[in-house]
C-alpha cells in the first residue's frame, strides 16, 4: 500500500462588525448613533466591501457624507493618518438605502470617500446604509482603523458639519487550517476473515482424499477496502494443483462441476452443485468479476476476480474450490498455493 499526502487547506476570513461605544464629536454637531461598519475580508491588503449604518438624528437638508478613514484617532475635525496601505481610489458606491440619490464625489482622496446629491432634506432619526466596494484594505496587520462620518448641507463636505461620529475596525490575518487524508487500502486473505480485517485465521485447506465421484470442495476468504477514487481490484495468482509432473486439468472458461473429469476451478458466489460458499457480504462495492459471478460454474485463471471503481467499505468475499479428478487420474500428494493480491491506483 501506498501513501501519499494530500492538503485540505481552510482558509477563514473574518466578518467584523463594530459599533463603538464612544461618541466622537469635538463640535456642536449632534452625534450619529447608533453606527456600525462591516468589512467583506478582515485579511490586509484585500480588496473587499465596506458597509457603513448609521442613524441620522437631524432634520434638514443634506447634500453630502464624508467618511475619512484614519489611523490615529477618532476625532472629527483633528488632522487625519491615513493608513497605510489603505487605499479608497477604485471604491465605488454599491448601494444605498435609507438616504439615497448619492454618487462619489470628485474630491474624494485616498482615504477619503464622500459622496453627494443635490441637498434634500431628510426626516429625522433616519436610519441609512451605505456599501462601498473595492475598498483596499490596509497593509498592516491588527492596528484600529477609525472611520470619521459627517454629514453636510453642502454638495462637497465643505462648511460646517451637521451630523457626526465614527466607527472603528481591524483587520487581521485569517487562520489557516490544514490538514490531510492519507490514502489507504486495507486487505486481508485467510480461512476466515473479519470485515474490517481485525480477525483473520487460517491458511491452509486440506481437500482430504480426492474422489471420482464427487467433488472435493474448500473455502476462503478475503476482505478489502480504500479511499481511493478508482476503488481497487483483487488478482488471483497461483496454479492449479499438481503433483510432481500430474495435474488436474485447470478449468479455462466457467464450468460446471463434473465428478469423474479433471478438473479445478473456483468461484466468489454462493452454490448448490456442489453446495458451498456465499455471496460477498458487507456494505462495499467490491463485486467478482465476470467468469467467477455465477452459481454452479468455476473457473480458475490469473486475472483480476474482483473489482470496485469506486471508493468502498469492506466486502468479505468468500472464495469456493472445486475439484475433480478422472479415473485415469495420477496417484500422489496434490497441492497449490493461492496468491491474491490488492491494487489500488492512488
Amino acid at each position: 500500500m501506498r501513501w501519499i499526502r494530500q492538503k485540505l487547506q481552510i482558509f477563514v476570513a473574518l466578518l467584523i462588525s463594530v459599533t463603538p461605544l464612544f461618541a466622537l464629536e469635538k463640535t456642536a454637531a449632534a452625534v450619529l448613533t447608533p453606527r456600525s461598519i462591516e468589512i467583506g475580508s478582515s485579511a490586509e491588503s484585500a480588496i473587499t466591501s465596506h458597509t457603513l449604518s448609521f442613524t441620522i438624528p437631524t432634520a434638514g437638508p443634506i447634500g453630502s457624507i464624508e467618511f475619512e478613514y484614519c489611523s490615529n484617532d477618532p476625532f472629527v475635525g483633528n488632522v487625519c493618518t491615513a493608513p497605510t496601505g489603505l487605499s479608497l481610489s477604485g471604491a465605488s458606491l454599491a448601494s444605498q438605502t435609507g438616504e439615497t440619490g448619492f454618487s462619489i464625489h470628485g474630491s474624494s482622496t485616498i482615504n477619503k470617500l464622500i459622496i453627494t446629491r443635490a441637498a434634500s432634506p431628510n426626516l429625522a432619526f433616519q436610519p441609512v446604509e451605505y456599501t462601498f466596494n473595492n475598498v483596499l484594505n490596509q497593509q498592516i496587520v491588527n492596528p484600529t482603523v477609525f472611520v470619521r462620518i459627517s454629514t453636510f448641507a453642502s454638495t462637497d463636505a465643505t462648511g460646517s458639519r451637521v451630523d457626526s461620529g465614527a466607527v472603528a475596525y481591524s483587520v487581521a490575518r485569517g487562520i489557516a487550517v490544514e490538514g490531510f487524508v492519507p490514502p489507504y487500502l486495507r486487505f486481508c486473505v485467510g480461512l476466515a476473515v473479519s470485515a474490517d480485517c481485525t480477525n483473520v485465521s487460517g491458511s491452509f485447506i486440506q481437500l482430504g482424499e480426492l474422489s471420482k465421484t464427487n467433488a472435493n470442495t474448500g473455502t476462503s476468504q478475503f476482505s478489502g477496502s480504500t479511499n481511493d477514487p478508482g476503488g481497487y481490484s483483487t488478482f488471483l495468482a497461483g496454479k492449479t494443483m499438481t503433483s510432481g509432473n500430474n495435474v488436474i486439468t485447470a478449468l479455462s472458461t466457467p464450468q460446471p462441476s463434473l465428478p469423474g473429469t479433471s478438473q479445478f476451478g473456483l468461484n466468489l458466489v454462493a452454490n448448490s452443485n456442489p453446495s458451498l460458499g456465499q455471496n460477498p457480504a458487507g456494505t462495499g462495492t467490491l463485486t467478482p468479476t465476470s467468469g467467477y459471478a455465477t452459481p454452479n460454474l468455476f473457473k480458475f485463471a490469473n486475472q483480476v476476480i474482483a473489482s470496485s471503481s469506486l471508493p468502498t467499505n469492506p466486502n468479505v468475499i468468500t472464495v469456493s474450490y472445486v475439484t475433480n479428478v478422472s479415473n485415469s487420474q495420477a496417484p500422489g500428494i496434490y497441492s497449490t498455493t493461492m496468491t491474491y493480491i490488492a491494487t489500488a491506483a492512488f
